[in-house]
């Protein structure tokens, strides 16, 4: 059994101390293999033209995250500068006191959002990447990347067995129930069972400026069940344990392994 700890925080804008210091006490605190944080969890989202003054603080802050983390796996969010002046909406993967990162391919840039304005998107040629920690292979992506086939379609077929999606989605339609919320399941369910994959989705919750998070953070077991849901509108973290018996009975009958390639080429001349 491999155990995974949902960290759902509400990020404090601009303020990179104070959110290491969180990430810092909950990892420390963590009885888990891996702690998997909010999509920029160590700056915030809604960031605008502070994510040029912040970037050097929280590539230090991932840096002290990384001596802290003792042998655990954790994913935090940050901003990484890829170049000079070129910087990305970022997951830090911290294995063993060791980092790499994985980068947003998919930055909305519609309605509330604008990520374009300041980040760079990741290359899928050169930065889809899978990790191996506590005997499971893993991928990462990063929220609206969940909103797309194609990155948890590659890190399925490159091995994946588990897929990591830190978030930031704030609420949007509030009816009797929360669309946003219901959308997410759906779409996490979609990628458990079409990719046979554990799915933990981990979004940021509270206010930022104007916008507010909603949290509900869940897990999802490859054959579409949310086996692990978080707190709505509030602070919460939670531990669940990847059971590999349901994933091998999953793909036992799943036609996740029958990939044809040419529909990409089909797609990329529409």
């Amino acid at each position: 059994m491999v155990r995974i700890e949902l960290a759902q925080i509400r990020p404090f804008l601009g303020d990179v101390e104070r959110n290491f210091l969180k990430h810092r006490e909950i990892v420390e605190t963590s009885d888990a293999d891996c702690v998997v944080f909010p999509e920029l969890s160590l700056t915030g989202y809604v960031l605008k033209d502070l994510t040029f003054e912040l970037f050097r603080y929280s590539e230090k802050a991932v840096e002290k995250l990384a001596e802290a983390s003792g042998g655990k796996c954790v994913v935090a969010g940050t901003i990484k500068e890829v170049r000079p002046g070129v910087l990305r909406n970022s997951a830090a993967v911290i294995i063993n006191g060791e980092v790499d990162y994985v980068y947003k391919f998919y930055l909305p840039t519609y309605g509330l959002f604008e990520e374009r304005r300041y980040f760079q998107r990741g290359d899928p040629s050169r930065d889809l990447k899978t990790f191996q920690h506590a005997g499971i292979k893993f991928g990462v992506m990063i929220c609206e990347d969940a909103w797309h086939p194609e990155p948890a379609e590659a890190l399925a077929l490159m091995g994946a067995d588990l897929i990591l999606i830190p978030a930031a989605s704030p609420m949007r339609r509030l009816g009797r129930s929360l669309a946003i919320q219901d959308s997410w399941e759906a779409l996490l369910k979609a990628h458990a069972l079409m990719n046979a994959v554990w799915v933990t989705f981990v979004n940021t919750v509270g206010s930022q400026e104007e916008e507010f998070f909603w949290g509900g953070s869940m897990a999802v077991s490859p054959l579409g069940e949310v086996k692990l849901r978080l707190k709505l509108f509030e602070e919460d973290r939670a531990v669940y344990s990847i059971d590999l018996e349901e994933l091998r009975r999953a793909r036992f009958f799943s036609s996740f392994r029958d990939h044809i390639s040419s529909f990409h080429r089909v797609l990329a001349e529409l």
